[in-house]
């Protein structure tokens, strides 16, 4: 393959791959606690300085570089404005590093949307059906029908029984992966907050961090990178034509 043809190649994947991450954010603009992805490029040497055939910095034709490499994008965990809902089993987190822990089978998971409710069996649950987790990591259950109370913090009160919702807080946030959605799975140990540091607010509800605006008009940029990249295969390959065309005729 031409140089020339593989740089512009190597751009046009990675934008194209940029352009999904941007996409993801931009479906997810309604997701309560929704954090977006960034993309990561990162320039690559030549092929022959990669495998230490050639030292680079030599000013040979290596030095021109390899186009683009993809890396592992990264979450951004800036913190989402906060809705009032009116729902008192909505809740929010009023800091950028603590998290909702809830169950789906054997698995916990971490997340920023609070918009929990009861089913008829009393068990606290989210949207998707997992279990919301109380700090004594079991799921919370109440008995269907009778009143509660929810006070603040987090505390879900039903006559002499007191239920506190789980935040966890790991101990870096580089030890989260991405799921999808709103949830994260913890790679590594996390703290549990304790009373006096938890940051709960009831009745509102985290929106997604992404600003559709700052995404669409990086999503038009990538857009274009990506065509001009396209356009830059096309006239290598036409001119590839030509010159073979006329060595032919020769």
């Amino acid at each position: 393959m031409p140089y020339g043809v593989y740089m512009s190649a190597s751009g046009a994947h990675a934008q194209s791959h940029r352009m999904k991450v941007l996409s993801n954010n931009l479906a997810n603009v309604e997701t309560p606690g929704f954090k977006p992805q960034q993309s990561v490029l990162q320039a690559r040497f030549a092929e022959m300085i990669e495998q230490g055939n050639v030292v680079p910095g030599m000013g040979g034709a290596d030095d021109i570089g390899g186009g683009v490499t993809i890396r592992p994008s990264e979450t951004q965990y800036a913190q989402g404005p906060m809705k009032a809902t009116g729902r008192e089993t909505d809740f929010a987190i009023n800091d950028e590093e603590s998290f909702f822990v809830v169950s789906r089978g054997d698995e916990q998971r971490l997340t920023r949307a609070g918009n929990f409710l009861f089913d008829s069996q009393g068990r606290m649950i989210n949207e998707n059906g997992d279990k919301v987790l109380a700090t004594n990591g079991q799921p919370i259950q109440i008995e269907p029908g009778i009143p509660i109370n929810v006070g603040p913090d987090g505390r879900i009160q039903q006559g002499e029984t007191t239920h506190e919702l789980m935040l966890a807080k790991p101990k870096n946030l580089g030890d989260l992966t991405h799921l999808g959605d709103s949830q994260f799975k913890a790679l590594a140990e996390f703290d549990v907050v304790q009373p006096g540091q938890r940051k709960v607010v009831s009745g509102m509800l985290e929106q997604s961090a992404v600003s559709p605006t700052g995404a669409m008009m990086e999503l038009i940029e990538t857009s274009r990178v990506y065509e001009a990249n396209v356009r830059m295969i096309q006239n290598q390959d036409s001119v590839m034509g030509t010159l073979i065309s006329r060595v032919l005729q020769q």
